[in-house]
């Protein structure tokens, strides 16, 4: 079959593309047809792994979700991470490639860059039958436009019809469409087919006569205003997003650093639905006050990052609430950071061959350059309050980690996994402390396992003397798709979707 295609690019970055996208796959999917994503080129730090081990961007691995398929490379064929000092490491097809800085990113990567795409959505466009293509900050950035592998270079591939999405929360959102829309050449804005304003308040016809001038300077019409809504529980792509999630009622604090390089902090949304819970993100060290636990999260650089931990006082910081029993995890760069010692032999992340940890937990890590990336199904392990209710109990995961890591005690790790992708497997994963009050893993995901997650909350409370939760938790995942039904049903009623399926055709 060859798939029919649509657009999404923006007037500028987080305007609302992936989570509009998010809600095509799943209108399309809810209309009777197999939806794919497609982002050609992204850069994030937020990723997700395969079923084969391969790494793409969070949210086309979301949108999959939402459109009910199966997550593979070729929705995001390349995906850039970046690891600092104007370096990112390129990630081919799930694979890592090289590390390249932008002027490494020549007209010779761009055009072999530009293939593998094409390929990706050869593949795509045989499979299925809608593609929702998404592109990246906006189509008409004068100084990068020649470089540019994410928007019109890529609608060009299948003439694509596009639909330009602004943000009209922030205002000068329609000078923004226009302006847009001017720079662009004459080949390219005949592909812009509908223009969407997105997050709007208050009352609509207010907004008609900018909405008749805008049509009358470009001449294309504007096919849906989207209202501003919060309280989907839909995982974002970029740091932008993190904010404090605050019950109005919180009785169990968690305070998560937010470390310059911060990757995977998706990991840490399941919280969002837990009762009377609140997450607070920290970044100097007199923000942390007195919280019931204290998380450490991934990082794309864990040696920079464990530097500014030392070098802002938020090491000595959390030592100490470690030192009055207050519980500290790491996950993945966060885990590596509570050990001893941290090597670099290879130069993989940093100049610095050997650091020191944070002292919490008894392991050195080791850095090399092969990245390890795997859905995972571990058993719990780990002894100490916090696994005292769970051992021998299954949870799943993912791990996407360029150094290994061993304990350098008789201290037991925290969960032992059995199953790599299709491989059974028999690894140590994580550690915990003596006191049982710090642990750390590779594994990503690990609190969107929900009687891991409700477990580690009660015994929060219990800390506290407060009243156990009960342990029929609703499932992280149903509450997944019960916000991709409510996000499609809102866009579905404010966006002329028989337009949309005409410009299709």
């Amino acid at each position: 079959m060859t798939a029919k295609t649509i657009m999404l690019q923006g007037t500028a970055s987080n305007v609302g593309k992936s989570i509009l996208t998010t809600a095509l796959c799943r209108i399309f999917a809810e209309d009777g047809y197999q939806t794919t994503p497609f982002k050609g080129w992204n850069m994030a730090l937020n990723s997700y792994v395969t079923k084969d081990g391969g790494e793409i961007g969070i949210a086309q691995a979301i949108q999959a979700q939402a459109a009910g398929i199966d997550i593979t490379v070729d929705m995001q064929p390349f995906l850039l991470k970046p690891k600092g000092k104007g370096e990112s490491q390129v990630i081919k097809h799930g694979r890592p490639m090289a590390d390249l800085g932008l002027k490494e990113q020549d007209s010779q990567y761009r055009q072999f860059a530009l293939q593998e795409i094409e390929q990706s959505l050869d593949r795509l466009c045989e499979e299925f039958e809608m593609v929702v293509m998404e592109g990246a900050g906006s189509p008409a950035e004068i100084n990068i436009k020649e470089r540019d592998l994410a928007n019109m270079n890529v609608a060009k591939l299948k003439e694509t019809p596009v639909l330009l999405v602004a943000d009209v929360d922030r205002g000068g959102a329609l000078a923004s469409v226009v302006g847009t829309i001017e720079l662009l050449p004459p080949e390219e804005k005949e592909l812009v087919a509908g223009i969407i304003l997105n997050k709007f308040r208050g009352d609509r016809e207010l907004l008609e006569p900018g909405i008749e001038t805008v049509e009358e300077e470009t001449g294309i019409p504007v096919v849906g205003v989207i209202p501003y809504f919060q309280g989907f529980r839909i995982p974002a792509e970029d740091s932008v997003a993190l904010t404090d999630l605050q019950d109005e009622d919180v009785e169990v604090e968690i305070a998560v650093i937010k470390l310059p390089h911060i990757s995977n902090f998706t990991d840490l949304e399941p919280f969002e639905q837990e009762p009377k819970t609140g997450v607070r993100y920290i970044t100097q060290r007199d923000q942390l006050g007195n919280p019931d636990l204290i998380i450490i999260p991934g990082s794309k650089n864990t040696i920079d990052d464990l530097l500014y931990l030392q070098e802002t006082g938020l090491a000595a910081e959390i030592e100490q609430a470690a030192e009055k029993s207050v519980p500290v995890i790491g996950v993945c760069g966060g885990y590596q950071m509570l050990g001893q010692k941290v090597y670099d032999p290879e130069g993989t992340e940093s100049n610095w061959q050997e650091l020191d940890g944070l002292g919490l937990l008894p392991i050195e890590t080791t850095f090399s350059p092969n990245k390890l990336t795997f859905q995972a199904e571990a058993v719990v392990k780990g002894s100490g309050e916090f696994f005292a209710d769970l051992t021998g109990s299954e949870v799943a995961g993912y791990e996407i980690h360029m150094g290994t890591s061993q304990l350098i005690s008789d201290n037991s790790p925290a969960f032992r996994i059995k199953k790599r992708g299709q491989e059974e497997v028999n690894i140590a994963d994580g550690a915990v402390s003596q006191d049982g009050l710090v642990f750390g893993t590779y594994l990503h995901g690990i609190f969107a396992n929900d009687n891991f997650r409700r477990n580690l909350i009660n015994r929060l409370r219990e800390r506290k003397g407060l009243e156990r939760l009960k342990a029929d938790t609703v499932s992280h995942q149903v509450k997944l798709e019960e916000s991709y039904e409510q996000l499609a049903a809102i866009v579905r009623d404010n966006l002329d979707l028989d337009q949309i399926y005409r410009i299709m055709e």
